[in-house]
């Protein structure tokens, strides 16, 4: 008996786990859509890297839309932290960015 209570909690910590890793995958995946824009009538943004980039802009449109459908429905205000952290990001200089890690790590 203890071995399958052993065994379910294994099973709710890889769910619980797996949850974490999908929710840091759509916040990071939306956060490349968003910042790809900012290429969007730049020097960079010629013709190859136009088709590739409208490519995977697409791509991830269609992968995020269901994740972040359900992750709206199961915590909405989990999303909306997530998303005011992107829009924080994308607002960041370079200088701000490379700060990120050690602002964090004082936090934790």
């Amino acid at each position: 008996m203890a071995r399958k209570t052993k065994h379910r909690e294994r099973l709710i910590m890889s769910d619980v786990n797996d949850f974490k890793n999908a929710v840091k995958l759509v916040a990071l995946l939306q956060l490349t859509l968003e910042h790809m824009d900012t290429l969007k009538g730049t020097k960079i943004y010629k013709q190859r890297i136009k088709n590739q980039m409208s490519t995977l802009e697409k791509s991830i449109e269609l992968t995020l839309s269901g994740p972040v459908r359900q992750l709206d429905n199961t915590d909405e205000n989990l999303f909306n932290r997530i998303q005011d952290n992107i829009d924080t990001i994308l607002d960041m200089d370079t200088d701000e960015l490379s700060m990120l890690k050690v602002a964090v790590e004082e936090i934790r």
